[in-house]
């Protein structure tokens, strides 16, 4: 049980809807300069202007433009080794440090399922623990951990879920509540309608 807010970032689960799953739809973007800030698996990726993938340092909403998906690992050639290495996150100022080829491999799928630790205790509501079940919540914490990889990225349900969140502009649906008994309960969501750069009429600038 998780009684400790321990956040893994966002974690791809299946589809929405039944689709076939074969493991989670990823694209590798290509790096091609210095970014401050660092990378790790579940965090939300941004490609900003010049097509640079870049992770998000705030909640996304549907004002947001270019959100991608999820960052499921990197890639690149490493300056000691001289090889490709597969890695769970990649420092702030890889190409300074002599990193080359650092590709951001990403789920991209708009229909991704994901599952993410909630931020806050939940404790008992009124209307059951389900009850936010369709609701819409932000996400929180844009850091990860250098020694296991993971973004600390969480649901911000906010004490208690808060309020029914209807606000149509929140980044993630609330799809099912895998372990509702828990004090930091696993949620399983997806991005709200028009968060996702694929469900958007509005593209990233030049």
């Amino acid at each position: 049980m998780a009684n400790v807010l321990s956040p893994f970032g966002l974690r791809p689960v299946n589809l929405i809807g039944g689709q076939s799953f074969n493991g989670g739809s990823m694209r590798e973007y290509l790096l091609p300069s210095n970014v401050a800030a660092a990378y790790f698996t579940g965090a939300l990726i941004q490609i900003a202007q010049n097509g640079v993938p870049t992770p998000l340092s705030a909640t996304p909403t549907t004002s947001t433009v270019g959100v991608v998906g999820v960052c499921v690992g990197v890639r690149y050639t490493d300056p000691t080794l001289k090889y490709t290495v597969f890695a769970q996150t990649l420092a702030s100022g890889a190409y300074t440090a002599g990193f080359r080829d650092i590709y951001i491999r990403v789920c991209d799928d708009p229909d991704q399922l994901y599952a993410i630790q909630a931020a806050t205790a939940v404790g008992t509501r009124t209307n059951g623990a389900l009850g936010c079940l369709g609701q819409n919540a932000p996400v929180s914490t844009f850091t990860g951990s250098a020694t296991t990889g993971l973004s600390a990225t969480a649901l911000d349900t906010g004490a208690n879920w808060g309020t029914p969140a209807t606000t149509s502009t929140f980044a993630m649906r609330i799809v099912d509540i895998l372990t509702p008994n828990d004090v930091y309960p696993e949620v399983l969501v997806k991005f709200n309608q028009g968060v996702h750069s694929y469900y958007s009429a509005t593209g990233v600038a030049t």
